[in-house]
């Protein structure tokens, strides 16, 4: 949605032997800084187009869309003002699986006006490639987000996972599905209209139903992405919107890193 803002326990029993080489996301952020400036140098269109999988999906109002297909049948409009930097962002043990979330822009002071939140995804022959894009905006906190090229805040890595993806993804399926949302204490949270939050979900609609879409997990089965639909009431009428996740295996269990509820007028 960044482009389109201008217009139950967790399963650890199987958990794979711990590693001591743990990463920091900076290959992650490098992905989403190049990417922001091939936007400024080609166009946000081209720039979308270049760096995304063929399995991406972008968020918009009505929903998710098939990425490689919506960016196909977009004209190039040759615009250059969209500007976005990371501010947080982490990455799986296994370096093949991260996220960045950050401030976006439409003018060259760089005025924030949104967040955006990108999922990367490294290829099979060492590129990344991002495989979801959405964001919420306006935002109300736009002069407390670190400026381009500031320091990113980076998640720890996780020491362990699960003994596979498709475990990782069984045990937070299981989660999402029981409510069982626990924060981690560096958790970002994002609401359309609202400054981010840290470490606990607050703002928004509190009574709301969750619909899992799609859950995509690291090869080491350490941090899992859920992408979904969100409903629930407001005024005596009935609301419906998509939401975001980013779940890491921690010491202590499974923990959400950020959250993100579009929320619409």
């Amino acid at each position: 949605m960044r482009a389109f803002l201008i217009a139950v326990v967790a399963l650890s029993a199987c958990a794979s032997a711990p590693r001591s080489n743990a990463l920091d996301a900076s290959a992650v952020v490098a992905a989403e800084r190049v990417f922001a400036a091939r936007a400024g140098e080609v166009g946000w269109i081209p720039a979308f187009r270049e760096f995304v999988a063929p399995d991406a999906q972008l968020a918009q109002s009505a929903g998710y869309a098939n990425a490689p297909a919506e960016l196909a049948s977009t004209p190039d409009d040759g615009n250059r003002n969209l500007f976005w930097w990371p501010v947080f962002a982490g990455i799986s043990r296994d370096g093949d699986f991260g996220f960045t979330t950050g401030a976006v822009s439409f003018d060259e002071a760089h005025t924030a006006r949104g967040h955006y939140f990108t999922v990367w995804r490294r290829q099979p022959d060492g590129s990344w490639k991002w495989i979801y894009d959405g964001g919420v905006g306006p935002i109300a906190d736009a002069v407390s987000l670190t400026a381009p090229g500031g320091d990113v805040a980076m998640v720890t890595t996780a020491v362990d996972g699960e003994a596979s993806a498709q475990a990782a993804v069984d045990a937070v399926t299981a989660l999402e599905r029981a409510s069982w949302l626990h924060f981690a204490p560096d958790a970002r949270v994002a609401r359309t209209r609202a400054a981010i939050a840290i470490g606990a979900a607050n703002g928004g609609p509190s009574d709301v139903t969750y619909r899992i879409s799609r859950v995509e997990a690291s090869a080491g089965g350490d941090l899992v992405m859920v992408l979904g639909e969100a409903s629930w009431s407001a005024n005596g009428r009935a609301v419906n919107s998509i939401y975001a996740r980013m779940w890491q295996r921690q010491p202590d269990g499974w923990r959400v890193l950020y959250d993100q509820l579009v929320i619409p007028r």
